[in-house]
C-alpha cells in the first residue's frame, strides 16, 4: 500500500520489537526525531465504531458546505483527487474557527479510517498532514471523538512508509504534546484499540476496497493492514502489561497512570481471545509475505514475555513446533525476530522433550554443536540473545542431568562430557582462536581431533575457522562463557578441572611456539572478564581452580621465555589477584602442594619473609637483566610485584640492586650508560605505576601513589653527580635525570627528588645555560648573562678548555625531557625565571645570528656553527612552550622574566657592536611583542612591560631631558624604531598607557599626560629612524589617536606642544629659511630644518591643524601664546597666560610687525655681523602660500587688510627704491634670500600695486638668479659629457665620478632660483588674470619690454629642463646605473623641479623653439628630443616633471622631429600636402624608423608587455611611446605620403594583444559618452577625426552589421551588405530603374578614408550627382563612419528630388548633426576592449596616468593644455 511492488515490508523507522512500546511513549520534538519516538508521538489507524457503509447515508446537514464537498471528494478512486481534496481540506480548516469544524469531525472519521489503508502512500501522509491540522484547529473539542479516532491512530503508527508513520505522530503530539496526555489517552481507549485491531485481524484483501482494485494492490494493502496490526498488538501489550517503570520511556515515572491496572486487565482479557480466536497466529507464520511474518514473531514474542500463562499445555505442543521451526526462516528481515521469539523458547523445548527420546548425552552433544553453528556473530541483538539462550540452556541440561542418567557416576560422566565437548572444545576454543585456523592449528597441536569434530564437515570446518570474529562479539563470548563457568563451580567445583586441564595445555602449547601473540591476549582477556564478573565481586575460585595452577604449570616456560607477550600474561595476573597470591599459588603449585581445595592463611602459605625471598631473589635478577627484547614487559611485571605491605622494601632493594651492578670506567658516584638506562626505564614506569594506583584507589591510601614513596637517596646522588658531570655525556644519562625529574608532558610532572636535589640539579642547569650565553660574540648577550649571574647568584668559571656548547646542550636535553617539573619550583627563588629568561636570549641571539650576513674566518666560523646549531635547537624547544604555562607562573617570577628580556631588549638596541646593523630594530620589536603575547597575562604585567621599556635612564631619553639637550645617543634611533614598530602593532593608545610613571619635567601636569607627552616630544625630534621617520608614520598614528573625543588627548596635545615650544626657544636654529611658508608645509622644507625641536613643533602643528584636530580658536590662543614668548621674554618651561582675544589682534599685532619692519635699512645697505635679518624673517613667515593642488594652484594662504598689504607693499618699494630698479648689487646670502623671499611675499599679496618699474625690478632679479643656476647646470651637462666621452672603466667608477659632478657644495643658488621659480609662477598666473581682465588697462603689464623679459626667463627655464634631461640621456648612453645617479639626484630637490615644470607648460611655442635650436648649437653628444625622452621615461620619476617633457614632445614644434628618425627617406616630414600622387606612391613603400627611443617599445614583444603589471615603469613607458606616435600621425596632412607610410607602419605594428594593453590604462569614465561631450571642445578638428576613426579599428564587422540590422522601411529602397569585400551597396529603385551607391571600407579603415562611388545614374544630373558623391565623402569620412545615417540622408535626398524638395546644402546638414551621429555612434561600443585610440590621444590621460602610478596627488587634474 502505498510503495512500488517490490517495496520491503519494513523500513528503518518502522518498528519491529517488543522494545518499541517504551521507545513510542518518549517524545520527539521535530519531525526529524520522529522515526524513533513512542507512542506519545504516534499516530494511529483505528477501526470506527460501526458506521454506514455508503456515502450517502453519511449526513451533511451541519457540515460547512465547502468542506462537505472536499469530504466527499475523498472517496473517489483516484489519488490525485484525493491529494487535492486533503490539500484544500487543511487550507480551510486553518481558516475556520473550532466550532464550525467539530460538526464534520464524525465524517472526518469515516474517511479516515478508510484513507488509512490507501494504496498510496503520499495519499496517507497527506491525510496525517490534514489530521495535524484538524487537532490542532478543534483543540480539547476533540475528546468526545477521541475513542472513535484512537484505533486507527495507533494502527497508523505502524504504517511501513516511514513518512506516513511519522506525519501520523506528529499528528498525535499536535494535540498531546505531554508524555503522560499521551499515555493516558492510550489507557482511556484501550477497549476501542483492541476492538479496530481485532477487526483488521478478520479482514481479508477482497474486503479492503469496494472498488475495482486491482489484485497484486489488494495483495500489497493486506499485508500491510495485517503487519502493521499485529505490531500494533505487540506494541500495545508491551505498553499497557508490561510493567511501567521498568521500561526506559518510564524509568522516572514513580506512579502509576490512572486506570492503568483497569487497562491491564482489559489488554489480558483481549489478548487471551486474540490468541485464541487466531489460533495463536499461526497461520500469519506460513505467510508468504515476509513482513507478516516478522510481525508475528514480534507478537509471539510479546504474548510469551508479557502473557506467559496464555501458553498452557494445550498449546503448547503446536506452538513450541511452529516457533521451532521458524530456524528455517530463510529471510534476513525476519532474523531479528524469529531470533526474539525462538531463544527462549528452547529452554521450554528441551523441558517439554520425553526423557526417553533422549539417549544419553549424544542428543544434548547434537543439539548444542548444531545450535553453535547456527549462531550469528554480526547482528548485537541476535547474539545477546543466543548467548542467553545457549547458557540457559546449558544449565539447564546439567541441573538436570538426573532426568537423562541413573546413579552418580552416570550424572558426573553425563556433566563431564557436556563440559568436556561443549563449555571447552566448543565454547574455550572458539573463544581463544578467535575464529582464526591459525590459533586452532596452534592448540591442536599434538592433539586428535575428537569424533564430533569429525562429523564436521571439511568445508564446513574450514569457513568456521577462516572467520575473524568481531571484537564485541569476542567479549559477549567470553562474558557468556564466564558466567557458565561461574554456574558450574557452584553446581560442582571439580567439574572445572576439566577446563582448567585443557587451559594449561592451551598456555603450554601457546608460549612454547612463536607467533602466538593472539592467543595470548585472548588468555589475557580470559583473565580480565573474570575480574569483572567474577574476582571484583569477592570470588577466589577463579585463581585457586583455573589461574593459579595454569601460571604453576607455565611459570617456568614464561621465564625462560624473551617475549613481551608471554611476560605480559603473568603481570595481567599480578594485578589481579595481587602480587602475593600470585606467588604463593605459582610456587606452592609448582612444588606440588596444590590441593582441589586451596584455603589462603594456613601453614600451607608462604610467609611474608619467603614472598620477600622469592622476590628479591627470582624476580629481581631475572626482571632486571639488560639488553632483553621483553625488558619493558619484566619491569611491568616488577613493578606490578610491588606489594603494599612491603613496597618500601621491595622498592628499595630495586634500586639497589641496579646501583650495585658492575660500575667499572665509572667516576665515584656516576652511574654507568646501561644502570642510567635501566633506571630510565624503571622510573618511567613507576611514575606509571603510580599514577594508576592513585587513578585505581582515588582518595584511599596506598603505597606508590605519592612521589615521596619513591624517592631514594642512592637516586638523588647519581642525579646530581651526573648533571654537574663534565662531557661526554650519554643521551641514557639525559633520560635517567628526566625520569627523575618527570615533567615530560603536563600531567606527569611528579618528580621523585627532594626538593633540594631539585634546586640543585636546576641551578646547574642554569648555570651551564648562562655559561653559553656568556660565550657570545653579541655585546648584549654578553651583559645579559652578567645580569642572569648575578640574579641567580650563581658563579660562571669561564674555561675555554670545557665545550660550552656540549653542556649547554646536555642541560637543554635534561631541560626538553622535564620541563613541566620547573613548576614545582616556580615560587622558590629565580631559577624558574632566570631558566626561561635565558631560553629567550638563547632563541633570540640565534634569530639575530641568522639575520646577520657578516664574514667570518674559519675558526670564528666553527664557533658560529655550533653556536648556531644549538640556538635552532633552543628555538625548538622554545617553540613548544606554550603560552598557558608561561602565564601560569607566580607574578614574582613572571616580573623578573618581564624585566630581564624588555632590559636585554635595550641593551640590543643601545649597545655599540660592530656585529649589530639597524635591522635589528624589526627582530627587537617581534621580542617585545613575543613576551607580550606569552607571557604577560593582565594589564598590569604589560604596563609593567612597556614601563620597563619605556623608563628613563642615561641611554633614552636624548632630547627631552632636564635642560633638554640637541645631542644624538648611540642606538636612539633604532630605539624609536622600535617604539614606532611597537605603535603600529599594539596602537599608540597601549604604548602611551605604558608611560604612567613620574615626569620630573612636567610635575606641574597629570603624571600620566606628562610622560605620554615626553614620549610623542622625543619621537618627533628624533624625526627619522631606519626604514620610517614622524612625518610618514609617527603623526599619523597620533592624528588618529587624537580625533577621538576626550579630554585626555586633548591634555596630551598641549603637553606635546609644550615641551616641543620650551626645547625650539633654547634651540634656536638657522633664523633664514630658504623658502616663504608653505601650507601644507612641504616635505622637503620639513626635511631641511635641522633644529630637532623647531622641526619637531612644526611638524606636529602642520597635522593638527591640517586635519582639522585644532582649530580657529587655538590658533589664535597659540599666536597669542608665541606673541608673549617673543616680546615678553619668559624663560623656558613658563606657563605664560594667554592674552585677551581680540577680533583684530592678529592683524593688529602683523600691523606692528610691518612698521617695525619698515624702520630697518633697506636690504641692499646691510652689512655683513648686522643681526637684523630676524624681524624681517618673522614677517615674511606671516603671509604663508597655500600650496594644495601643486604647483599650479599656488595663491595666498591668508586674507589680509588693505592697511596691512599697503604696508607689506611699501617694505618691497623700499627695497626698489634703494637698488634703483634694477638688479640688486649687494651679494650677501642673507641679503639675496631675504629678498627673494620678499618679493615671493609682494607678488603674491601685493601684485594689484605693482607698477611696470616694480615688475622689471621683480623680472630682472629673478632672470639673474635662474641664470645663475642654469650655468651650473651647464657646467654639470658639459662635465658629464666630457666624462662620458673620455671613459672607458668600469660603471661602478663612472657612477662615483657622476655623483661628484652633480653634488651641489653651495646650495644657495639652487634655494634662491627656487623662490625666483616660485615668484615667476606667481607672476604668469596674474599675468594671464590681468590680461583677461584689464585688456584695455593701459598698465596691464602687456608692453613689449615685459614680454620679452618674460621669455628670455622662461628660455632659461627651459634650459634647465634640457639640461638635467641632457645629463641623463648622456650617462644614459653609457650605463642605466650612472642615468640612474643623475635621476636620484633631481628627487632631493623635487620642489625645485616642480617648478620647472609649471613654468614649462607655460612656455609658449616660440620659447620652445629657441630652446630647442640653443641645444642643438651647443653641440653636445645628445640633443633636445633626447633629453626630453631621458626624463619622461627616467628610473626615478618627478611626475610633475615627466609630465612637463611630455607636453613640450607632443607639441610643436617639438613633436614633428620627436617621433621619426630623420634619414633620406624622412628628410622633410612637413612637406607640403600638394606633391604630386606620384612622388607619394613611392615614397609610402619606403619603411618608417622611429626615434631609438620609442622605436623600441612600439615594436617591442607583445607578450612581454601584458605580463607586466599594469602600473609598471615599463609598461607605461609603452602607453607614453604610442601616445606619441599617434599624436604624431594625426598633425600630419590628411594628403602627406608621410601620414600615409605612418599609418602603415602602426597597421603593421598594433596587434590585438598591443591594443588591449593600451586599453587598459584607460579610466571607465573616461569613456562614457558624457565624459566625450564634455571633452569635446578641448579637442581639435584633427583629434576629433582621430578619436571617431579609431574607435572602428578592429571593429569593421561591427559597423558593417549596425548597417545591415538599420531599418529603412521602403519597398523602393535596399541595402545590402558583405562582409567578405568590407562593401555596402544601397539601391534606390524608381519606374524599373535605378541607382546604386557603393561605399567600400579598407582593410586598415579608419586608419584610411572609405571610398564612395555611384555605379548606376537615375536621371539625376551628372552636376548634381556629382555634388550628392562628394557630400556623400565628405560627410563619411567626417562623422566618423556614420554609414547608416549617411545612407539614410543620402535616401532622403533622392526622396525630396522626386518629391520636389530636394536639399542641396547637404554638407550644412551633415554639419548640424555631425557631433549627434559621433556621440551615438560612440555610445554602444564604450565598453568594448578594442576602442582604445578613441581616447587614448586626450593628453590629459598621460597626466591621469603619470599621477596614478606615482601618486602625486591632484595636481595634474588643475592643469588646463591647449593643443593647437
Amino acid at each position: 500500500m502505498g510503495r512500488q511492488k517490490g517495496e520491503g515490508a519494513r523500513t528503518k523507522a518502522r518498528p519491529s520489537s517488543s522494545s518499541l512500546a517504551a521507545s513510542l511513549l518518549s517524545s520527539a520534538p521535530s519531525s526529524a526525531a520522529a522515526a524513533s519516538v513512542g507512542f506519545g508521538g504516534f499516530v494511529g489507524s483505528s477501526r470506527l465504531d460501526p458506521s454506514p457503509s455508503t456515502e450517502d447515508s453519511l449526513p451533511f446537514a451541519d457540515v460547512d458546505s465547502e468542506i462537505a464537498v472536499h469530504l466527499k471528494r475523498l472517496g473517489r478512486k483516484d489519488s490525485t483527487t484525493k491529494l487535492k481534496a486533503l490539500s484544500a481540506l487543511s487550507t480551510l480548516l486553518q481558516q475556520r474557527s473550532a466550532k464550525e469544524i467539530v460538526p464534520i469531525i464524525p465524517q472526518w472519521a469515516f474517511e479516515y479510517k478508510k484513507l488509512l489503508l490507501d494504496y498510496n502512500r503520499d495519499v496517507r501522509r497527506a491525510t496525517h498532514d490534514t489530521m495535524t491540522t484538524l487537532v490542532t484547529s478543534v483543540g480539547r473539542d476533540l475528546a468526545p471523538h477521541l475513542k472513535t479516532l484512537m484505533g486507527p491512530w495507533w494502527f497508523a503508527q505502524f504504517d511501513p512508509a516511514s513518512e506516513v508513520s511519522q506525519a501520523a505522530k506528529r499528528s498525535l503530539q499536535a494535540i498531546f504534546p505531554a508524555q503522560e496526555k499521551r499515555l493516558d489517552a492510550l489507557i482511556l481507549c484501550t477497549t476501542e484499540i483492541f476492538m479496530y485491531l481485532e477487526e483488521n485481524l478478520k479482514l481479508m484483501p477482497q474486503s479492503l476496497s469496494d472498488k475495482a482494485v486491482a489484485k497484486d494492490e489488494l495483495e500489497e494493502m493486506y499485508q500491510q493492514v495485517i503487519s502493521s496490526t499485529l505490531l500494533a498488538l505487540a506494541a500495545l501489550l508491551d505498553v499497557l502489561i508490561f510493567p511501567q517503570q521498568e521500561q526506559p520511556a518510564f524509568e522516572n515515572t514513580t506512579t502509576e497512570p490512572k486506570h492503568a491496572s483497569k487497562a491491564r486487565l482489559a489488554a489480558v482479557s483481549f489478548g487471551e481471545k486474540l490468541l485464541t480466536d487466531n489460533k495463536h497466529f499461526l497461520d500469519f507464520l506460513k505467510s508468504q509475505r515476509p513482513t507478516i511474518r516478522s510481525a508475528t514473531y514480534t507478537v509471539l514474542k510479546s504474548f510469551i514475555k508479557n502473557m506467559p500463562h496464555a501458553i498452557t499445555e494445550g498449546n503448547i505442543k503446536s506452538l513450541a513446533g511452529a516457533i521451532l521451526g521458524a530456524f528455517n526462516e530463510k529471510d534476513p528481515s525476519c532474523h531479528p525476530s524469529m531470533w526474539d521469539v525462538s531463544y527462549p523458547a528452547l529452554v521450554l523445548f528441551l523441558d517439554n522433550v520425553p526423557p526417553k527420546a533422549v539417549s544419553g548425552d549424544k542428543f544434548f552433544l547434537e543439539f548444542f554443536k548444531n545450535l553453535w553453528v547456527g549462531r550469528k556473530t554480526s547482528l548485537s541483538a541476535d547474539r545477546l540473545a543466543f548467548f542467553q539462550a545457549f547458557k540457559e540452556c546449558f544449565l539447564w541440561s546439567l541441573k538436570n542431568a538426573s532426568r537423562y542418567n541413573d546413579g552418580e557416576d552416570s550424572i558426573s560422566h553425563f556433566r563431564v562430557a557436556l563440559v568436556d565437548n561443549i563449555v571447552v572444545k566448543l565454547v574455550w576454543r572458539d573463544f581463544l582462536t578467535t575464529g582464526s585456523s591459525k590459533g586452532y592449528d596452534i592448540i591442536n597441536t599434538g592433539k586428535e581431533s575428537d569424533s564430533s569434530e569429525k562429523n564436521v564437515s571439511h568445508s564446513k570446518k574450514a569457513d568456521m575457522l577462516n572467520k575473524k570474529y568481531p571484537v564485541a562479539y569476542l567479549q559477549e563470548l567470553g562474558k557468556c562463557f564466564v558466567e557458565i563457568l561461574l554456574s558450574i563451580h557452584i553446581l560442582d567445583a571439580n567439574l572445572l578441572s576439566v577446563f582448567t586441564v585443557e587451559l594449561e595445555d592451551n598456555c603450554t602449547s601457546v608460549l612454547q611456539q612463536p607467533g602466538n601473540v593472539e592467543i595470548v591476549e585472548q588468555i589475557i582477556l580470559f583473565m580480565l572478564l573474570l575480574e569483572q564478573h567474577a574476582v571484583i565481586k569477592g570470588a577466589t575460585w577463579p585463581l585457586a581452580y583455573i589461574v593459579g595452577p595454569m601460571l604453576a604449570k607455565s611459570f617456568s616456560i614464561i621465564r625462560s621465555s624473551d617475549s613481551p607477550d608471554t611476560v605480559k600474561l603473568l603481570s595481567v595476573a599480578v594485578s589481579i589477584f595481587g602480587p602475593q597470591k600470585i606467588v604463593q599459588e605459582v610456587f606452592n603449585q609448582k612444588r606440588g602442594h596444590c590441593t582441589s581445595q586451596l584455603s589462603y592463611g594456613g601453614d600451607e602459605l608462604l610467609e611474608a619473609e619467603d614472598f620477600l625471598q622469592i622476590f628479591k631473589n627470582t624476580f629481581v635478577p631475572w626482571c632486571l637483566q639488560p639488553n632483553s627484547f621483553s625488558t619493558n614487559a619484566r619491569l611491568d611485571l616488577l613493578l606490578a610485584l610491588l606489594d603494599d605491605e612491603h613496597f618500601s622494601d621491595q622498592w628499595s632493594f630495586i634500586v639497589n640492586y641496579v646501583i650495585s651492578q658492575n660500575n667499572s670506567g665509572c667516576p665515584a658516584g656516576l652511574v654507568n650508560p646501561d644502570q642510567a638506562a635501566m633506571l630510565a626505564m624503571l622510573l618511567e614506569k613507576a611514575r606509571d605505576e603510580s599514577m594508576k594506583r592513585k587513578a585505581r584507589d582515588g582518595s584511599t591510601y596506598r603505597p606508590g601513589t605519592n612521589a615521596e614513596d619513591w624517592h631514594h637517596e642512592c637516586l638523588e646522588s647519581c642525579a646530581i653527580a651526573v648533571s654537574h658531570s663534565l662531557p661526554p655525556h650519554s643521551t641514557s644519562h639525559v633520560q635517567f635525570i628526566c625520569s627523575l625529574l618527570g615533567g615530560l608532558t603536563e600531567g606527569r610532572s611528579i618528580p621523585f627528588l627532594s626538593r633540594n636535589a631539585l634546586n640543585l640539579i636546576y641551578e646547574e642547569i642554569l648555570r651551564k645555560l648562562v655559561s653559553f650565553i656568556q660565550d657570545s660574540s653579541f655585546s648584549w648577550v654578553h651583559d645579559a648573562a652578567s645580569v642572569l649571574r648575578n640574579d641567580a647568584k650563581i658563579s660562571v668559571d669561564h674555561d675555554s678548555s670545557l665545550n660550552i656548547v656540549e653542556m649547554a646542550k646536555f642541560s637543554l636535553e635534561i631541560l626538553d625531557g622535564s620541563f613541566f617539573c620547573l613548576k614545582t619550583l616556580d615560587r622558590e627563588g629565580g631559577i624558574v625565571s632566570g631558566i626561561l629568561s635565558a631560553i629567550f636570549v638563547i632563541e633570540w641571539e640565534c634569530n639575530l645570528s641568522k639575520a646577520l650576513e657578516y664574514s667570518l674566518d674559519d675558526k670564528s666560523m666553527t664557533k658560529a656553527k655550533a653556536r648556531q646549531s644549538f640556538g635552532e635547537y633552543v628555538c625548538a624547544f622554545h617553540n613548544k612552550i606554550n603560552a598557558h604555562f608561561l602565564k601560569s607562573l607566580c607574578r614574582d617570577n613572571r616580573r623578573r622574566m618581564l624585566n630581564f628580556l624588555i632590559q636585554s631588549v635595550k641593551s640590543a638596541i643601545f649597545v655599540e657592536d660592530r656585529l649589530v646593523n639597524d635591522g635589528i630594530t624589526s627582530l627587537c620589536c617581534t621580542w617585545v611583542l613575543e613576551v607580550l603575547e606569552r607571557v604577560c597575562v593582565d594589564e598590569s604585567d604589560e604596563l609593567n612591560l612597556l614601563h620597563q621599556l619605556l623608563s628613563k635612564d642615561e641611554r633614552w631619553p636624548v632630547f627631552v631631558v632636564q635642560k633638554f639637550s640637541s645631542t644624538k645617543a648611540s642606538g636612539h634611533q633604532k630605539f624609536v624604531a622600535l617604539i614606532n614598530k611597537l605603535i603600529q602593532q599594539i596602537g599608540i593608545d597601549r604604548v602611551f598607557a605604558g608611560c604612567a610613571t613620574p615626569n620630573s619635567l612636567m610635575l606641574e601636569r597629570n603624571q600620566e599626560i606628562a610622560s605620554s607627552a615626553w614620549l610623542a616630544a622625543e619621537i618627533l625630534c628624533t624625526w627619522r629612524w631606519p626604514e620610517n621617520s614622524a612625518m610618514s608614520s609617527f603623526l599619523p598614528s597620533l592624528s588618529a589617536y587624537a580625533k577621538k573625543s576626550d579630554s585626555l588627548h586633548e591634555s596630551l596635545l598641549d603637553g606635546i606642544l609644550s615641551i616641543l615650544l620650551d626645547g625650539s626657544l633654547i634651540y634656536e636654529g638657522d633664523s633664514t629659511k630658504s623658502s616663504v611658508s608653505m601650507w601644507p608645509v612641504p616635505a622637503d622644507e620639513m626635511e631641511g630644518i635641522e633644529e630637532p625641536f623647531l622641526r619637531a613643533l612644526i611638524s606636529f602643528l602642520s597635522t593638527l591643524f591640517k586635519e582639522n584636530i585644532w582649530g580657529i580658536k587655538k590658533a589664535s590662543y597659540l599666536i597669542e601664546l608665541l606673541v608673549n614668548k617673543l616680546f615678553l621674554g619668559e624663560e623656558p618651561g613658563q606657563d605664560v597666560q594667554p592674552c585677551s582675544l581680540e577680533e583684530n589682534f592678529v592683524q593688529n599685532t602683523m600691523i606692528d610687525w610691518l612698521e617695525r619692519a619698515l624702520r630697518l635699512p633697506p636690504l641692499v645697505t646691510w652689512k655683513t655681523g648686522q643681526d637684523m635679518e630676524g624681524w624681517l624673517q618673522l614677517v615674511i613667515a606671516c603671509y604663508p602660500f597655500s600650496a594644495m593642488g601643486g604647483p599650479q594652484a599656488l595663491k595666498p594662504a591668508r586674507s589680509i587688510s588693505p592697511d596691512e598689504r599697503k604696508l607689506l607693499y611699501e617694505l618691497f618699494l623700499k627695497q626698489r627704491l634703494v637698488a634703483g630698479g634694477s638688479a640688486m648689487t649687494n651679494q650677501l646670502p642673507v641679503v639675496q634670500m631675504l629678498l627673494s623671499k620678499l618679493m615671493v611675499v609682494s607678488v603674491g599679496y601685493c601684485w594689484n600695486e605693482f607698477n611696470e618699474e616694480d615688475w622689471d625690478f621683480l623680472l630682472s632679479n629673478l632672470r639673474s638668479w635662474i641664470q645663475s643656476v642654469v650655468v651650473m647646470m651647464e657646467d654639470v651637462a658639459e662635465n658629464v659629457n666630457g666624462l662620458v666621452d673620455a671613459s672607458s672603466g668600469n660603471s661602478d667608477v663612472m657612477c662615483t665620478k657622476i655623483e661628484k659632478i652633480i653634488s651641489i657644495s653651495d646650495p644657495f643658488p639652487l634655494k634662491i632660483s627656487q623662490n625666483a621659480l616660485l615668484s615667476f609662477s606667481l607672476f604668469l598666473k596674474h599675468s594671464k588674470h590681468q590680461q583677461t581682465e584689464n585688456e584695455d588697462d593701459l598698465n596691464s603689464m602687456k608692453t613689449e619690454k615685459l614680454d620679452s623679459a618674460k621669455d628670455r626667463i622662461v628660455e632659461g627655464i627651459l634650459r634647465l629642463l634640457f639640461c638635467t634631461g641632457l645629463s641623463e640621456a648622456i650617462a644614459n648612453a653609457y650605463c642605466k646605473e650612472a642615468a640612474s645617479v643623475i635621476a636620484s639626484s633631481r628627487v632631493t630637490h623635487t620642489s625645485f623641479w616642480e617648478f620647472i615644470a609649471s613654468a614649462v607648460l607655460n612656455s609658449s611655442s616660440q620659447a620652445r623653439d629657441r630652446a630647442v635650436k640653443s641645444i642643438s648649437f651647443w653641440g653636445l653628444s645628445k640633443g633636445a628630443i633626447s633629453s626630453l625622452y631621458a626624463i619622461l621615461f627616467t628610473s626615478r620619476p618627478i611626475p610633475l616633471l615627466q609630465f612637463a617633457a611630455y607636453f613640450v614632445l607632443s607639441n610643436e614644434p617639438v613633436l614633428s622631429m620627436a617621433v621619426v628618425e630623420d634619414s633620406p627617406f624622412n628628410s622633410d616630414i612637413n612637406a607640403a600636402s600638394d606633391q604630386d600622387s606620384s612622388h607619394f606612391d613611392t615614397s609610402i613603400e619606403e619603411k618608417v624608423r622611429l626615434k631609438e627611443e620609442i622605436s623600441y617599445m612600439v615594436e617591442r614583444t607583445p607578450h612581454e608587455v601584458l605580463e607586466m603589471d599594469l602600473l609598471a615603469d615599463q609598461r607605461v613607458n609603452v602607453f607614453l611611446a604610442w601616445s606619441l606616435l599617434i599624436s604624431r600621425l594625426w598633425s600630419l596632412p590628411s594628403s602627406s605620403s608621410d601620414r600615409e607610410r605612418l599609418i602603415q607602419y602602426i597597421q603593421d605594428s598594433a596587434t590585438p594583444i598591443i591594443l588591449d594593453c593600451l586599453f587598459q590604462h584607460i579610466p571607465v569614465e573616461i569613456s562614457m559618452i558624457q565624459s566625450l561631450k564634455k571633452k569635446d571642445a578641448e579637442l581639435s578638428g584633427g583629434l576629433t577625426k582621430a578619436a571617431s576613426a579609431a574607435t572602428q579599428a578592429t571593429k569593421t564587422g561591427s559597423l558593417l552589421f549596425s548597417i545591415k540590422k538599420a531599418n529603412f522601411r521602403d519597398e523602393n529602397f535596399s541595402v545590402s551588405v558583405s562582409k567578405s569585400a568590407n562593401e555596402v551597396v544601397a539601391t534606390y529603385t524608381k519606374d524599373e530603374t535605378g541607382m546604386d551607391l557603393v561605399i567600400r571600407l579598407p582593410a586598415s579603415y579608419p586608419l584610411r578614408p572609405v571610398d564612395v562611388d555611384c555605379t548606376r545614374s537615375l536621371g539625376i544630373s551628372e552636376i548634381k550627382q556629382r555634388k550628392w558623391l562628394m557630400s556623400m565623402m565628405l560627410f563619411v569620412r567626417n562623422q566618423n563612419g556614420a554609414l547608416a545615417e549617411a545612407i539614410g540622408i543620402w535616401k532622403r535626398n533622392f526622396d525630396k528630388e522626386f518629391e520636389g524638395h530636394a536639399n542641396t546644402n547637404f554638407i550644412l546638414l551633415a554639419c548640424i548633426n555631425g557631433f549627434q551621429h559621433l556621440t551615438n555612434h560612440l555610445a554602444p561600443c564604450v565598453n568594448l576592449r578594442s576602442k582604445l585610440f578613441s581616447v587614448m590621444l586626450h593628453v590629459k590621460q598621460t597626466a591621469l596616468l603619470l599621477e596614478t602610478k606615482k601618486e602625486a596627488g591632484q595636481q595634474f587634474c588643475n592643469i588646463d593644455i591647449g593643443m593647437s
